[in-house]
């Protein structure tokens, strides 16, 4: 109000000055010194009023928000504060207006308010080993703790762009991708061996509220998938479909339970006998998930099914007919997961999968099994119908208050399938054992070991047997911020890693000078936000 009046008084002057001047001419020279003098008394006074009112309603906010703020922080908020001077005469005799915000609630506005949220996810380290430089080896059998030397990351941003009568909408894109941690200079693409890349691998569309016969639920356009079900010690997925463009409804209300449903395009390159050609295959997959079934206390069940079609032009029907180009095969998935959550904390996850063809094939591979239709996106290879089951447990649990275990179990056997070891009408059959005990000397340390072995066996369709074996150990200790192993990041670890090589028929594999094992030391970050 103040600076109104001064405002008002100071824009009023000029008219007031003419009818001052003609009254001044018949005043003395004594008068109108005297008249000036009495002005200038009169503005300082009320400047020094505005000052002085200004100041104290400074002090007054202060007092308010200090007072709001003992009333509302909690011990364990971070409190941001910013300092502003009421003016440069006062700076000296008045407080600075301090704003208190909690950490809590800046990131609450930034996602509610703003609709903005950015996540990700990245791993990083440095190893050596005793023969030069180190080599991971069957990271999906033998367990990936001190047995990778990649540097992966995803980075997702989201943004709220409608939000309005219980609808909204937002943009979703996320980048995957790898840095090489062996040399300085990490230009993407740079190299033969493409250590450094990168891509999109979500760009989508995702609403909720648009769907009158399920409100809640969430329907997506663009190039996204289901939700990936991952095998954390091994590093790869009991369910994945690699997602081109597609849509999908996610987490809609069904009964007892929650279905997931998804129409994906994942197209191919067919290859032909001799892989020296190849033609795009245009390949569409249904995705379902029957999910959060409530069975007892801290029980959910799922149940899935998948089913990939081609859809293929005269010409690539003649390729396949006259041209020695590998025939596709429509190829189908089905499953169940239990999960159990325990009372001291932990869980255990028990999944059953059963595949035929190519997705069978990949139950085959002793490394990455995630369930592809392709090898690296190459299809190839005769596949006669063979089917391939595999049964796995992975989870974690406190033994007592400062011991607890992760452990990764997979069996695995198929009859009559595709090998991409052994070829056609392979019969096969292995087990991995991966457990990590540890020793939880506070919420921030651990130290443990982990042991991995496994076994796989393949007999192709002369008869002939191959044997892929090894083991692992990891001695480890880990700077934490929980203590599950699992489900908290970020951790530190530093680690020492010996695996020895049993049998190597199926990928002729060695360590550094054609040895069959090797002892690495290393560290290695991992983080998710």
């Amino acid at each position: 109000m103040g600076r109104h009046c001064l405002l008002t008084t100071v824009l009023l002057a000029p008219m007031a000055f003419p009818t001052w001047v003609q009254s001044a001419t018949q005043l003395s020279l004594e008068q109108r010194m005297e008249l000036l003098e009495k002005d200038l008394r009169d503005t300082k006074k009320e400047l020094q009023y505005y000052k002085l009112k200004q100041e104290e309603d400074s002090r007054k906010n202060i007092s308010s928000i200090n007072e709001l703020s003992r009333q509302t922080t909690r011990p364990d908020e971070v409190i941001v504060t910013s300092t502003a001077p009421v003016s440069s005469d006062a700076s000296a005799n008045a407080s600075s207006q301090i704003a208190a915000i909690t950490m809590k609630d800046l990131s609450k506005f930034v996602k509610e308010d703003i609709g903005f949220n950015y996540s990700g996810y990245f791993r990083s380290g440095w190893g050596t080993s005793s023969q030069g430089s180190p080599k991971s080896w069957a990271i999906g059998s033998l367990g990936r703790l001190g047995n990778e030397y990649s540097n992966w990351f995803d980075l997702q941003i989201s943004q709220r762009v409608y939000n309005e009568g219980g609808k909204t909408v937002h943009a979703v894109v996320q980048l995957d991708g790898n840095v090489g941690q062996q040399y300085s200079a990490g230009w993407f693409g740079d190299n033969a061996y493409n250590e450094n890349f990168l891509q999109f691998s979500d760009l989508y569309v995702n609403t909720k509220g648009f769907l009158p016969f399920a409100p809640d639920a969430e329907f997506w356009v663009g190039k996204h998938q289901l939700p990936m079900y991952e095998i954390q010690m091994l590093d790869w997925k009991t369910q994945r479909t690699d997602g081109g463009g597609g849509l999908g409804v996610q987490n809609m209300k069904l009964g007892r339970g929650m279905l997931d449903v998804a129409l994906i395009r994942e197209d191919i390159d067919g290859y032909n006998q001799d892989l020296s050609q190849s033609q795009q295959l245009n390949i569409n997959t249904i995705d379902m998930r029957y999910k959060s079934i409530p069975l007892w206390d801290n029980a959910e069940l799922m149940v899935n099914g998948r089913y990939a079609i081609a859809n293929q032009s005269d010409y690539q029907h003649n390729n396949e007919d006259q041209n020695g180009y590998y025939q596709w095969k429509d190829t189908w998935m089905f499953g169940t997961a239990l999960k159990q959550k325990f009372d001291r904390g932990g869980f255990n996850e028990f999944s059953i999968l059963v595949a035929n063809n190519s997705l069978a094939s990949s139950f085959a591979r002793y490394s990455g099994s995630s369930p592809y239709t392709s090898f690296n996106g190459r299809y190839y290879g005769e596949h006669t119908g063979g089917t391939a089951l595999r049964v796995v447990s992975q989870g974690e649990a406190y033994l007592r208050d400062d011991i607890i275990v992760a452990n990764a179990l997979v069996y695995s056997r198929g009859e009559d399938v595709y090998s991409y070891e052994t070829g056609a009408h392979t019969d096969f059959e292995s087990v991995r054992v991966v457990v990590r005990p540890a020793y939880i000397w506070s919420k921030f340390n651990q130290t443990g070991i982990e042991v991995g072995y496994f076994n796989q066996k393949n007999k192709n369709q002369f008869g002939d047997a191959f044997t892929e074996a090894g083991y692992k150990t990891t001695l480890y200790h880990a700077f934490k911020v929980d203590t599950s192993m699992l489900t908290s990041r970020p951790e530190i670890r530093f680690y020492a890693t010996y695996i020895h090589e049993l049998n190597n028929e199926l990928d002729n594999f060695s360590f550094a000078d054609e040895k069959n094992d090797q002892l690495a030391v290393g560290a290695q970050a991992e983080i998710w936000w």
